[in-house]
């Protein structure tokens, strides 16, 4: 048995990702680049943690307002997930003029992107606003403690030790890959990866692939995985709500785009409120009415699945949203031409050659690839309040951007049904305010009260049912960007402790 587990359990090596191990080397640093990371500052006002697209937007906004930073990157390249994540498909499911950051908005014939072109993105964005010359790479964060002398973060890391007055963490949320217990694994004389650990330049053409899940990943990785592979049938363990886009712009943003490139650029900017509102309002309204929303994934898929076929492969126990709906691209096709096949129920055991589900059916399979998901990890480093250590777990979150009780310590968190950034940019914004308040009035901390929080999590996916003890408890928002955007980040000193 040839088995990638081993590579895919691993702890993450990305601030911000999720486990997975880069299939190719990344660019080289120019010589130029190099030296100037050696004379990067290790005591500038805010570290960030990861140069994913949180700390890639909490960067510009920092060099906006002119405050000092330095990007601390476990990884060789920035990017986080878009770094690491090279599984066939890997792509944004939200539309990217939303997904991509507020001042350099991407304009393009596609509503969503793949891994590559974001990752090419990010990396533009960190080259054009100077932020890439900030970041130290291969600098993973071991330990950050908060000196109450002193009133500053000492943050301990494999490349030596940065201090600074604020803390902004951009590592993500995900972990390792969450690897199922199933009967009889090592029976199986095939090959079994995870997605963290499958390389998408890799080819199947004489092997029968089974894909295992249901979720975003599956979904995404599928209709690409079928085009490689000799056979595919994908296995779920239960139904998943999915809904397939055409992945080409309407009208609307084909003329919004056209005007921003002639420096008109307000139509993009409403066009992206209009299309947070769009998303707010069907997260609402699916949660509100569920038997309407039933109905328009029924009649979404009646063209390509027969009545009974769709019972039982896409209409799941759970109402819409209450869990993440994937975005498919090119599936319905591979479904009704049979190059994708899809098997619902309980895995019942593995053999030397097949999987056999509970009903006894058997799938006969040479590789066998886990879209099983991640485990949940707000927190990839150990963190200290003088001598008290922080848990995450039923820590209240205020707003998605600071935690109860850790001083000078921000945490930008995005919406969960929605693009990250629709609500990362904004707290980054509103930390940049609480910082500015605090230079004009000579404060060198600001903390919030540690306190009990009802909280209720907005969705129950696996990963936060898995992982619900450890989570935070977030509150202080509507949990919708377009109503927090505007009401839930004005600022009221009075409801922070500074001193």
């Amino acid at each position: 048995m040839n088995h990638a587990l081993s590579a895919a359990a691993k702890p993450s090596r990305d601030a911000e990702t999720a486990g997975a191990t880069p299939s190719s080397p990344s660019p080289c640093l120019t010589p130029a680049l190099a030296q100037r990371r050696q004379a990067l500052n290790t005591n500038p006002t805010v570290i960030i943690i990861g140069a994913g697209i949180t700390g890639i937007g909490a960067a510009y906004y920092l060099g906006r307002n002119d405050i000092s930073y330095t990007i601390l990157e476990a990884n060789d390249d920035l990017g986080g997930v878009w770094h690491t994540h090279r599984w066939h498909g890997a792509r944004c499911d939200s539309e990217f003029i939303k997904y991509s950051f507020s001042f350099k908005p991407v304009l393009s014939p596609s509503c969503v992107q793949n891994r590559e072109h974001i990752h090419r993105y990010l990396r533009s964005v960190a080259e054009e606003f100077a932020i890439l010359e900030n970041i130290t790479f291969n600098t993973r964060v071991t330990k950050a403690v908060f000196d109450l002398h002193e009133s500053r973060w000492v943050i301990h890391t494999t490349a030596g030790v940065f201090t600074s007055q604020f803390l902004i963490n951009g590592n993500g949320y995900f972990s390792d890959p969450y690897l199922p217990v199933l009967k009889d694994f090592g029976k199986f004389q095939g090959e079994i990866l995870h997605t963290a650990a499958l390389d998408g330049r890799r080819t199947f053409l004489d092997k029968h692939v089974v894909l295992i899940g249901s979720g975003a990943t599956a979904i995404s990785c599928a209709p690409e995985l079928s085009r490689v592979s000799k056979s595919l049938v994908t296995v779920q363990r239960s139904p998943s709500y999915i809904y397939e886009i055409t992945n080409r712009i309407g009208l609307v943003t084909r003329v919004c785009q056209r005007l921003h490139t002639r420096g008109v650029t307000f139509p993009v900017k409403l066009l992206r409120y209009a299309i947070q509102c769009k998303d707010d309002l069907i997260f609402v309204g699916f949660r509100s009415f569920p038997r309407f929303a039933r109905w328009v994934f029924r009649r979404h898929w009646r063209q390509t699945v027969d009545r009974e076929a769709f019972q039982r492969h896409f209409r799941p126990r759970y109402n819409p949203w209450e869990q993440r709906i994937p975005v498919a691209i090119g599936l319905k096709e591979k479904i009704r031409n049979r190059q994708i096949v899809i098997k619902t129920g309980e895995i019942e055991r593995f053999t030397e050659s097949a999987i056999v589900m509970a009903n006894g059916e058997e799938i006969r399979c040479d590789i066998c690839i886990l879209a099983t998901g991640f485990n949940l990890n707000l927190l990839k480093f150990d963190m200290y309040v003088g001598g008290e250590k922080i848990a995450m777990g039923g820590i209240n979150f205020y707003k998605g951007f600071m935690i109860g009780g850790v001083p000078n310590y921000f945490h930008p968190f995005g919406a969960w049904h929605t693009a990250w950034t629709q609500r990362s940019e904004r707290v980054t914004r509103f930390a940049i305010k609480i910082m500015g308040y605090m230079k004009e009035r000579g404060f060198r901390t600001v903390s919030i009260d540690r306190r009990d929080v009802d909280f209720t999590p907005p969705l129950t996916s696996n990963y936060v049912r898995r992982c619900l003890s450890m989570m935070p408890r977030f509150y202080g928002t509507y949990d919708l960007p377009t109503i927090d955007n505007i009401v839930s980040y004005r600022f009221k000193p009075n409801s922070f402790k500074f001193s």
